[in-house]
């Protein structure tokens, strides 16, 4: 699939009195594209939001097979750092892969006490038996189809490669494996939007997560959306419901913690 200039990272920074900072972070093998609306409607209402494009992303199928989990941790990682210097408190959010980064930043020592909540769209845990054996089948099955533009409104797509690199996929079990592991560390107030219908990741996966943080979890269901929830029918009712969580949860500049 040809990259649009929709798939390159994206900012908000033209704030001068910024309602605070807001981090977004994308699924597997897609790219900023799939949140743009998320973080246009935002920064709209004041915040600075980065949306980072995670390495081996938007590129081709060869720089994703080549890229790491701890790569795509280590992009977002820096972005968050970047915004706390700022901000001191902020938010981050994230779609299926990007779900479960944002949830592992929620858990990093370094980072948990200046996260102050934390909004995850069809979150990713899990991955197919056979995802288990990527490792060993990646040599000898280099690619497999991919999983792009799981939506449910008639003429949308999702940017995104249109194979997966089975490499990549052992990487994605890895940080999924990881977060999944931390998620008891995770206190921050947690929006956990689950679409009904999801041919991507299991609606399971999100009972999973609202069952092992620790922080309170306010569960949001998108009826009327597949797993690219954001550029789906329920767009609109997860971004109203995104501001006003945020609004709730985290400080604006001046109040204190």
């Amino acid at each position: 699939m040809a990259f649009s200039e929709l798939s390159r990272p994206w900012r908000a920074r033209g704030h001068s009195n910024p309602r605070g900072g807001l981090l977004l972070c994308h699924g597997f093998t897609g790219s900023p594209q799939s949140l743009r609306p998320w973080a246009e409607h935002h920064a709209a209402l004041g915040w600075e939001v980065e949306l980072p494009l995670l390495p081996g992303h938007a590129r081709t199928e060869r720089d994703l097979a080549a890229s790491t989990w701890r790569q795509w941790y280590g992009e977002v990682r820096e972005a968050a750092l970047s915004l706390l210097a700022r901000h001191g408190r902020i938010a981050v959010g994230g779609l299926s892969m990007g779900g479960a980064l944002a949830l592992a930043l929620a858990q990093d020592e370094r980072l948990s006490e200046g996260i102050a909540a934390v909004v995850a769209v069809n979150p990713g845990m899990t991955v197919p038996r056979l995802a288990l054996a990527a490792d060993l089948i990646a040599p000898v099955v280099p690619t497999i189809p991919g999983i792009s533009s799981d939506i449910a409104r008639p003429g949308v797509t999702e940017e995104a490669y249109d194979r997966m690199p089975v490499r990549a996929v052992g990487q994605l079990r890895r940080l999924f494996r990881t977060t999944r592991e931390g998620l008891g560390a995770v206190e921050a107030p947690l929006l956990l939007a689950t679409s009904r219908t999801d041919h991507t990741v299991p609606p399971t996966d999100s009972d999973l997560v609202a069952a092992r943080v620790r922080g309170p979890v306010e569960r949001l269901s998108l009826t009327r959306s597949h797993h690219i929830a954001t550029l789906d029918h329920d767009a609109p009712l997860l971004l109203e419901t995104s501001a006003r969580f945020l609004d709730a949860h985290v400080p604006a500049p001046g109040t204190g913690p």
